[in-house]
């Protein structure tokens, strides 16, 4: 049994995020799944590992890490011994962070929304969503014209951040490939080492 644990769900790009940067660190991790349908990550003992009952958690030797990006940092810092996630440069860092934001903010205003809707049954403003992938995707396109990855010359967080979600909405969205750049990166990121299959759905 492995001793680092996930709770997650199987449907889940942001718990997608962990187990891809596990498997390309080569972890051994013990995924303990949540069912979110029967509301498990409002129960009492999920409130416990993280009060604000979200997925996917991280409990490794006793410490238990919330929120995906920080379980990112956490892998990479602690198991990542090449420094090729999270680099030691500054400039690298910086960048990183903020695809981390935007992961954190139009990743899920955007394709995360988008495919909540139209495959999760969840509510929310379809044509929104769109738009907002769309800018995304945009925004995406124009940082990869200048080079390979998000952050730089190789793949780092920023990419693992991005990926899952962004892969599972191109499979929604006919116009998204009006973005060959984002495809083709999409495409060189199930290339790497490790790479972990995309949910189902």
């Amino acid at each position: 049994m492995s001793n680092i644990q996930l709770y997650y769900h199987p449907m889940s790009g942001h718990s997608h995020k962990v187990l891809t940067l596990a498997s390309m660190l080569g972890l051994d991790i013990e995924t303990l799944t949540i069912d979110l349908k029967s509301k498990a990550h409002l129960s009492e003992s999920f409130l416990r590992l993280n009060p604000a009952g979200k997925i996917p958690v991280l409990v490794d030797a006793g410490k238990t890490i919330t929120d995906s990006h920080a379980i990112l940092f956490y892998l990479a810092q602690q198991y990542d011994q090449q420094r090729i996630w999270y680099p030691d440069d500054l400039p690298t860092q910086v960048e990183i962070q903020r695809w981390f934001a935007l992961s954190a903010g139009e990743l899920c205003t955007g394709p995360v929304a988008l495919r909540g809707i139209r495959i999760l049954g969840k509510p929310g403003n379809e044509e929104q969503a769109k738009q907002l992938t769309i800018k995304l995707f945009s925004l995406m396109s124009k940082q990869l014209e200048q080079q390979p990855w998000l952050a730089g010359s190789h793949a780092t967080l920023a990419d693992i951040a991005l990926y899952s979600y962004i892969a599972l909405v191109i499979k929604l969205e006919p116009s998204l490939s009006d973005f060959p750049r984002v495809l083709d990166w999409a495409t060189r990121f199930e290339q790497l080492p490790g790479y972990r299959t995309l949910p189902e759905k």
